[in-house]
């Protein structure tokens, strides 16, 4: 009977060795984050000492501290609005670490103007060719009236090039 329950103990003890390091790391989605979740991030930060690259293009060791930051606060719950809102606080880097402006206040200049730059542009593209058709169909003479005008010079520069085919050139 002693025999029996010190293989019982000896088994618990065993089973709680085995598996209590299992347990301990998988918990209840303790630390656990979505990897995908964490890429988009990455592409949505700006590396504050590389030129115009998220912290995904870059192996600076900036990059990669920051790259661990975010897996760390994911693992901890925050939302991916709270680990943006995190980088861009003011005492860290500010929000010129996102690589897309906040879309209110002063930003929305930045998303605003491109789209008029276009429909301007387009605009003056549209005028512009509407002008030029409008002054070929007003005057469609002019263009035959300069033909005629240029003839007698190019029929000098024909003759000075022995290009004239009305008349022949004997040499000799």
């Amino acid at each position: 009977m002693i025999r029996t329950g010190i293989v019982a103990a000896v088994a618990i003890v065993a089973a709680l060795f085995i598996s209590g390091p299992a347990l301990a790391q998988s918990g209840e989605n303790a630390g656990a984050y979505d990897e995908a979740e964490a890429q988009a991030i990455d592409r949505m930060l700006m590396c504050p000492v590389c030129p115009a690259q998220t912290i995904d293009q870059t192996e600076v060791p900036l990059a990669k501290q920051m790259r661990a930051q975010v897996r760390e606060l994911l693992a901890d719950g925050a939302t991916r609005k709270e680990v943006l809102a995190w980088f861009s606080a003011p005492e860290r880097y500010g929000p010129g670490v996102l690589a897309e402006p906040p879309r209110s206040g002063y930003n929305l200049i930045a998303w605003i103007v491109p789209g008029v730059i276009v429909v301007a542009a387009l605009a003056g593209g549209v005028l512009t060719l509407r002008a030029m058709r409008r002054r070929t169909d007003d005057n469609p003479s002019d263009t035959a009236g300069e033909a005629d005008d240029l003839q007698p010079y190019l029929a000098a520069v024909d003759r000075d090039l022995s290009l004239d085919t009305g008349t022949e050139r004997n040499d000799g």
